[in-house]
């Protein structure tokens, strides 16, 4: 079963939150739990270096984005969110992550292989 952590806050009003989804999918990866950090919404801003670097505490919530990539935890973003909020491939890339539908996470969820967490 795959734990799915999912933010969709904007980083800027409450970057802890994303900074949470990180750690806590970091914590699962670390103890052998296949985890995922899903960013949607307004979350997905904090692919955007420039935009991450003017979110209060930006140097922690990096931290917890570099230890997350460290442990193992995957992280996918909203097609639609990147779309809207002009988030590049590179960016997604950059970051680690994957473009990936909701449809593909909810029908995971419906079947038993994965458990969302919303932050």
């Amino acid at each position: 079963m795959r734990l799915i952590f999912f933010v969709s806050v904007d980083p800027a009003t409450d970057a802890m939150a994303v900074a949470s989804a990180f750690r806590l999918a970091a914590t699962a990866a670390g103890a052998e739990l296949a985890a995922e950090v899903r960013l949607a919404g307004a979350a997905v801003l904090v692919a955007d270096p420039a935009y991450a670097a003017t979110v209060p505490d930006a140097e922690r919530l990096r931290a917890e984005i570099d230890g997350s990539a460290r442990s193992g935890a995957t992280v996918s973003v909203c097609p639609r969110s990147v779309q809207a909020r002009g988030i590049t491939a590179d960016q997604v890339a950059a970051l680690g992550a994957r473009p990936r539908p909701l449809t593909e996470i909810l029908t995971e969820v419906a079947t038993g292989q994965s458990f969302l967490v919303h932050l």
